[in-house]
Formats: C-alpha cells, structure tokens, sequence
C-alpha cells in the first residue's frame, strides 16, 4: 500500500508561517524566522507606501521565503467586478515579480474575502493556492488550495502548537501547521516575546519540513502526479521535485526528480 504522507527527507510533519500586507516589522519578524530555523510567506500589496519605499531591498529582506500576492489595494474581492479583480490580481503579480525575481503564483485573500467567483478570477490569473482566515483549529492539508484554511491565528497558535509538538510522532493528529498573522500586530515587546516563544516552540525538530507556502504546493502536486503502477512495484515521477511516499506504513521511498524506481516487493 503506497501513501502520500511523507514529505521531504521522509519527514511526516510539516510547519509554515503566513503574514499579510508587507510591514517593515517583517523585517525583525524573519531575523526570528532565520534564528529558529523555519519559513513564512508574505503576502504584500505593491500600492502601499511602505512596499514603494522598500522596492529595492525587498528581494533581501524575504531571501529564504516566499513572496506572495495579496492584491495590489487590499480591496474586497467579492465586491469587485471581474475585471477589475484581475486587474488586482495581475498588477501585484507584475511588481512582485520584479522585485522577487520569481513568478509569485501564491496569494492571501485580502480581509479573507472569498467566493466561487474570486477562485475562478484567480485561476485565471495563475495563481495556485490563496490562503482564508478561516481557523481549522486542527493540522488538515486543504481540499481546495484555493481555500487553503490556516490552523489559527498566531494570537491562538500557542496551545495548538504545544498539541502539534506533543504529537509529532502520532499518524492521527494531522501533518500540517499552519499560522498566519500580520507583523504590524506585534506592536510592543511583550508581543514580540511572545512571537518568538511561539517560533521557539515549533523549531529544531528533525522530524518536521519547515516550508513556505508554495514548497508545500509544489511538493503536493509533485506528490499527486506520482505514476504508480497497479502492482505498486514501478513507481515513475514526472516531476522536477524529489517525491517520497511510505509504502506498508514502514518503508520510507524517494523517488527522484525524473526518474523511475522499481521495486522488488
């Protein structure tokens, strides 16, 4: 039997962070996110005035993340007409682009403001996964990556982060944590000590895959494009990313960018 549930390095857990909007407290945000070890996505909009006087030095300032859209204005997507929300969508691409030397094809959902209509629009824009604000409360991979649903806000995070770290070993609690915020919350010391003992607490295990948002993505549908034969023994990846699967719930198997790997059992 041959399951999806291991990732990089034969890793069955998985940790990410996601910040809305682009604030200069990014910046110590992910000297924290560097300290410990783990990754974010942010997800900025290119018309405000902080982005504008930071364009320069932006591409340093989230090296080792992930730069994602956000919409150029914040507005309400589900209030816009179509085309003006392509419109949105296209924009933020274009300047994030420029700055992050990528094709930023992630996003958030600006106020997390969603429907049937905006995933169709966003679709249509390239992007692949846009992030709700709608607490899990639980450790759950999405259904739909268009309405990929975060744990919890870091505000609540701690006690779910304690429950993730006590369970790492367990196969029924979930692989994936998520937590989200904006850095302009973190708006005096108590806040900031908080934050880091909230990082502290999920960093340095082994057995976890600290990923940005779109790592996770691409190893997922790298992971899905799998050719498995009906045998389970000739295993092909058409992929550009190495993909691991568990095969009996004990054998642990890479099979490498490109390549075909045959079993003999």
């Amino acid at each position: 039997m041959i399951q999806f549930n291991v990732f990089p390095g034969g890793k069955k857990k998985i940790v990410t962070f996601s910040y809305d909007d682009g604030h200069p407290n990014d910046v110590r945000l992910i000297k924290i996110f560097n300290k410990y070890g783990v990754k974010g996505t942010f997800h900025l909009n290119d018309e405000r005035a902080d982005f504008k006087a930071r364009k320069d030095v932006l591409s340093e300032i989230y090296a080792g993340h992930e730069i994602s859209c956000h919409t150029s204005r914040h507005g309400w997507p589900s209030n816009m007409p179509k085309a003006s929300l392509i419109n949105e969508i296209f924009e933020n691409r274009k300047a994030l682009e420029e700055v992050a030397g990528y094709n930023t094809v992630g996003m958030s959902y600006p106020s997390g403001d969603f429907s049937p209509e905006v995933e169709e629009a966003l679709s249509a824009c390239g992007i692949v996964y846009s992030r709700t604000t709608v607490a899990t409360m639980n450790f759950s991979f999405p259904k739909n990556f268009l309405e990929w649903h975060p744990t919890c806000h870091h505000n609540a995070a701690m006690p779910l982060c304690e429950r993730f770290m006590a369970s790492v070993d367990s196969e029924w609690s979930g692989p994936l944590l998520y937590i989200w915020g904006h850095a302009h919350e973190l708006r005096c010391e108590d806040d900031w000590t908080y934050i880091e003992k909230l990082v502290a607490t999920v960093a340095g295990n082994e057995k976890i895959w600290y990923a940005t948002n779109i790592e996770i993505y691409d190893y997922k549908m790298a992971q899905r494009a799998l050719r498995v034969s009906a045998d389970e023994k000739i295993l092909y990846n058409p992929s550009a990313i190495d993909v691991w699967v568990e095969k009996n719930k004990s054998d642990i198997i890479c099979i490498p960018a490109g390549k075909t790997v045959v079993l003999d059992k």
